[in-house]
């Protein structure tokens, strides 16, 4: 990417691989709930595994964007830093890329909130007193 270049297209399909992955976590997620409650150690395993890979896939989507920051201008760096970085709910975006963008974002975003629900319910459940949750809520 050229210094005055800004490729939107990239960013926009950037932004819906790492929606697509966070998905995916959602499913296996909901999956591994299944598992846990009928006891099968086996899927439960696998499901974490599988789970854990979809993750990675959303944070090299993550780092596939700030990259597009390297060799850029100063102006495309505060755009993408913009795009990514600001409260997707309180911006809409000045072209229809960012719009999308910003969807994106935003159902990114919800399907995290429900994954996390669903996961402290799960960590809570076969942690107990130990569980992550209980711990950072101190």
């Amino acid at each position: 990417m050229g210094q005055s270049e800004f490729d939107m297209k990239q960013i926009m399909i950037l932004f819906q691989r790492r929606y697509n992955a966070i998905c995916e976590v959602q499913r296996l997620t909901d999956e591994l709930a299944d598992a846990l409650s009928r006891n099968d150690e086996v899927s439960v395993t696998m499901l974490l595994g599988m789970r854990a890979e979809e993750m990675a896939g959303f944070d090299d989507c993550t780092g596939a964007i700030w990259q597009l920051c390297d060799h850029s201008s100063r102006e495309t760096v505060q755009k993408i830093r913009q795009l990514v970085t600001s409260e997707p709910s309180e911006n809409a975006g000045d072209s229809p890329e960012e719009k999308k963008v910003y969807e994106i974002r935003r159902k990114t975003q919800a399907v995290i909130d429900r994954v996390r629900a669903v996961d402290e319910r799960l960590n809570r459940k076969v942690t107990g007193e130990k569980s992550y949750y209980k711990a950072a809520a101190r």
